[in-house]
């Protein structure tokens, strides 16, 4: 019985999702032009840990609107300053959009976080 309740465990362990594992790690960004506007948008992400910039990411982005059918639209986000990596997207429509941050970390780490970027207004 012990055995069953061992591998049950294990496979239990195994069909979550696997968690953020740096959580400690803190995005703050802002966009640019203020409000969003459809066309050009800048993205300045400020990664830092501890409140430490964390510096040599390679960042990359996803925006995507919040409706079937759209296609995303992608940048690599270059580091500007030790921590701040920004990155530039054509949005093409109105509305809202969904960012999906993705970073791995110089020493290995994946960092994944949403940014909600509702109401993008019509240039």
């Amino acid at each position: 019985m012990r055995r069953v309740a061992g591998i049950l465990l294990l496979v239990l362990a195994g069909c979550r999702p696997p968690s953020d594992p740096s959580p400690e790690v803190s995005l703050r960004w802002t966009a640019q032009p203020e409000p969003p506007t459809t066309g050009l948008l800048t993205l300045s992400l400020d990664l830092s840990e501890r409140r430490q910039p964390v510096q040599g990411a390679e960042v990359r982005v996803e925006g995507t609107m919040t409706h079937p059918g759209m296609a995303p639209v992608s940048a690599t986000a270059a580091e500007t300053s030790p921590g701040r990596y920004v990155g530039r997207m054509d949005l093409s429509m109105a509305g809202d959009w969904v960012f999906l941050v993705d970073a791995r970390l110089r020493d290995g780490r994946t960092l994944h976080r949403r940014i909600d970027l509702p109401g993008v207004r019509p240039r």
